[in-house]
């Protein structure tokens, strides 16, 4: 260890002592006596081999080495304070950044976040869309919903929701293929997100169906937003969380295909936060919101009367 940091408080008195040019006016700054200040200096003073104060009359003044040394003393608590100022808990009003999953956060979040920006006009909103996670540690974000049941290190997981995984098609091509059995999906693509669990071959195992023969029917993608996008265009039937397409169901544009044969599979979501996180009031302030949202319940932004929301399919 480097021996000059055990000098730290010799040096503070020090930084007091030159800007007030006096140990009496240092000593009523820092609640100390006069000795203490004049010991403290003393001791610095031997530690370096030079003075730092001189005497010119009855004022103090510093020596050259004492001008060097309070100059960087001056940078270094500037420095020292701007990294107080970062980690310390914020005000209530600022930033509040988070990382969602592109499907949930267009389908889902996006739709309903003005009404917590409106109740929170001082909390800055910034979604963020993307499919993978950002390590919460590292700043980059503040809150992180995930479908992925393991909490990162240091982090606080609570459940959102759970949601059902439903077979869902266009108005379109369920109006032309008129699905009315299992054998029926055998006429168009079948498109799946890449996660084994919410597979095509899961489901038709469910049912006690041979798969093989219909491996060349299947498309895989990337996320769950590019699959709607993919049913929405026409182009198969999809196995999607059906609170992502709830709208889409409700105007018609896409429809729920054989829901006489239910997936037992369902989707959970999750919210990470770090608990002793600088912005902990924003987040606890969106963390009621999305909950109150879920439960169906909410308060009109701008007359603060309690109205009731259509409850979404789904528990939490």
């Amino acid at each position: 260890m480097d021996t000059r940091v055990t000098h730290l408080k010799a040096i503070h008195y020090f930084a007091v002592a030159s800007k007030t040019l006096s140990y009496t006016k240092a000593a009523q700054e820092l609640f100390v006596s006069q000795a203490a200040v004049s010991q403290q200096i003393r001791l610095l003073e031997e530690h370096l081999g030079n003075k730092l104060f001189y005497r010119a009359g009855r004022d103090m003044q510093l020596t050259t080495q004492g001008h060097i040394l309070a100059e960087h003393l001056g940078e270094a608590f500037s420095l020292i304070e701007k990294g107080l100022d970062r980690v310390k808990a914020e005000p209530f009003a600022g930033n509040l950044s988070i990382i969602c999953p592109q499907s949930f956060a267009s389908s889902w979040v996006m739709p309903k976040l003005w009404r917590f920006t409106a109740m929170h006009d001082e909390i800055t909103a910034r979604l963020l869309c993307c499919d993978y996670r950002e390590d919460l540690r590292a700043g980059n974000a503040d809150i992180d919903i995930t479908t992925e049941v393991d909490s990162q290190k240091d982090c606080q997981q609570i459940k959102l929701l759970e949601t059902n995984l439903v077979l869902v098609a266009s108005k379109s091509l369920a109006e032309s293929i008129k699905f009315q059995s299992i054998d029926d999906l055998l006429k168009c693509w079948l498109i799946q997100a890449d996660e084994a669990e919410f597979s095509w071959s899961a489901f038709f195992t469910e049912y006690g169906i041979d798969t093989n023969v219909k491996q060349k029917l299947w498309a895989e993608v990337g996320s769950w937003y590019m699959g709607i996008s993919a049913v929405k265009a026409g182009h198969g039937v999809f196995i999607c969380p059906e609170i992502m397409i709830q709208d889409d169901l409700l105007s018609g544009e896409l429809v729920h295909v054989l829901p006489q044969l239910p997936f037992s599979k369902r989707l959970t979501f999750y919210m990470n936060y770090q608990e002793f996180s600088p912005r902990i009031e924003r987040i606890k302030a969106f963390e009621k919101w999305i909950l109150d949202e879920l439960a169906g319940v909410t308060v009109d932004p701008f007359d603060h009367r309690h109205q009731s929301l259509k409850p979404i399919t789904g528990e939490h």
